[in-house]
């Protein structure tokens, strides 16, 4: 069920930890009298217009003075959330932070997580779309991510899927005229200019889901897997992507018995680095188990590099246990290729070496090239969101069957009940139809304080 959007709520939004300052944000139902309780110079607090700041003092219920403050104050509606909110800046130490809650807490509740933006999206002040981005921009990762999430909190990606939305309401009005003047003396509906309309909008949809694909990695990475024997080389690739020494390297086979995961950047792009227990038969039940937990690892991995180092007879798919299921998602490589004779260096693996500066650079173009991903043009709205590109789906499903109807002459009726469809699915999208389990599920991934 959702939480009353009256109550005052209040949560700290900075991370927690020592720091020079913290903030606190109070929002809702007589935030601004409910801070004034504690704080000094009250009255000058409660009569300070929208986003004004105070310097002054924060007492506890017992009139104790626990920090100087700043306070920020935001009137309705021109607040984060849309409705009157206070913004407590005090010192960065935990239970200063602590105290100021527990006071503030004796006239509010605790925000649920991502309340604050589900607030801001409740009242008008971004759209789902927008309110996404938010959890976005803060979990990015890489730059790219970050910058899209950006463009999309700004609003770009909602600004085009209302125009589309505009696009696909005005070909449905045209048929719905065309239903309620069926009787009447009047020109028939241009037939040829309704098709290209709801031709047009069908390829602009086709075209967000396209570059949608490379949105969804940029949002949420490409989960790389490292594989291949023991003593292939498999940690030193690891450390030599992260530039520090994260997995312990030995010439002992079988010293990776887990798996270690990493994030790096590659161009702004995300990488999840993986790198896992050596291949082999082994009658060692631990290592045996990390195999095991490799192999289950391949599955939801995007890319597998197969490591087969140079000193070895045979290479790539020859010296590999990894089923052949994985084969078509993995990058076959030439390890230690700084040892490599003639022969070996042309086995139709790719060579790297972590003993050269740019041992790893064409490894790095080959994964790039793998997913076909190119410098994005972050000017351009970019659907980065598995649920957008589903709902995408369906709005080109229902433009298609729009274009059936007509093409078939099966009735206006039809055509319109398929535009109608089109048009759920972008307002879907934009939270202008949103259920409340959604909206749960989709805010329950925000950190408290959001």
């Amino acid at each position: 069920m959702m939480p009353s959007q009256q109550e005052a709520i209040c949560a700290q939004i900075t991370a927690p930890g020592y720091s020079a300052v913290s903030l606190i944000r109070v929002s809702g139902r007589d935030s601004i009298e409910i801070v004034a309780k504690f704080f000094r110079p009250r009255g000058k607090l409660l009569k300070l217009t929208s986003q004004g700041l105070i310097l002054g003092s924060f007492y506890d219920r017992g009139g104790f003075p626990l920090d100087q403050v700043l306070c920020a104050v935001f009137r309705a509606p021109a607040s984060y959330t849309g409705e009157d909110c206070v913004e407590i800046s005090c010192h960065g130490n935990p239970e200063i932070v602590a105290r100021v809650l527990e006071n503030l807490l004796l006239e509010a509740r605790l925000a649920r997580p991502g309340e604050f933006t589900l607030r801001a999206l409740l009242n008008g002040k971004m759209d789902l779309v927008q309110a996404e981005a938010v959890n976005d921009l803060i979990l990015a990762t890489g730059s790219l991510a970050g910058t899209a999430a950006l463009m999309q909190v700004r609003g770009l990606l909602s600004s085009h899927l209302g125009e589309l939305l505009e696009q696909i309401t005005a070909a449905r009005l045209r048929c719905e005229l065309a239903i309620d003047f069926a009787d009447q003396d009047l020109p028939q509906i241009d037939l040829d200019d309704l098709r290209q309309r709801i031709n047009a909008i069908l390829e602009q949809t086709r075209l967000l889901q396209s570059e949608g694909r490379q949105g969804r990695i940029i949002r949420e990475g490409i989960r790389v897997l490292i594989a291949g024997p023991p003593n292939s080389g498999k940690s030193s690739l690891f450390n030599a992507f992260l530039r520090y020494n994260r997995a312990i390297v030995t010439p002992h086979p079988g010293t990776t018995r887990d798996y270690l995961e990493e994030r790096v950047a590659l161009r702004g792009y995300t990488l999840i680095l993986t790198d896992t227990a050596g291949l082999r038969d082994t009658r060692d039940s631990i290592e045996r188990q990390g195999i095991e937990r490799s192999f289950e690892l391949m599955r939801s991995a995007d890319l597998i590099l197969h490591l087969s180092p140079a000193d070895q007879a045979r290479q790539g798919a020859e010296d590999s246990l990894i089923p052949t299921e994985f084969h078509p998602k993995t990058l076959w490589l030439l390890s230690k290729s700084d040892l490599a004779s003639p022969d070996l260096a042309a086995s139709g693996c790719l060579p790297v070496t972590v003993m050269r500066e740019d041992g790893l650079d064409q490894l790095k173009a080959a994964i790039l090239e793998r997913f076909q991903l190119q410098q994005p043009d972050l000017r351009r709205p970019l659907v980065t969101n598995a649920r957008h590109l589903a709902a995408l789906q369906r709005c080109e499903d229902a433009l298609v069957k729009a274009l059936d109807s007509l093409r078939e002459e099966a009735g206006f009726e039809f055509t319109a009940f398929d535009l109608i469809a089109a048009s759920k699915a972008l307002e879907e999208i934009l939270g202008v139809i949103s259920s409340d389990d959604l909206l749960e599920r989709i805010f329950s991934n925000f950190c408290i304080g959001k």
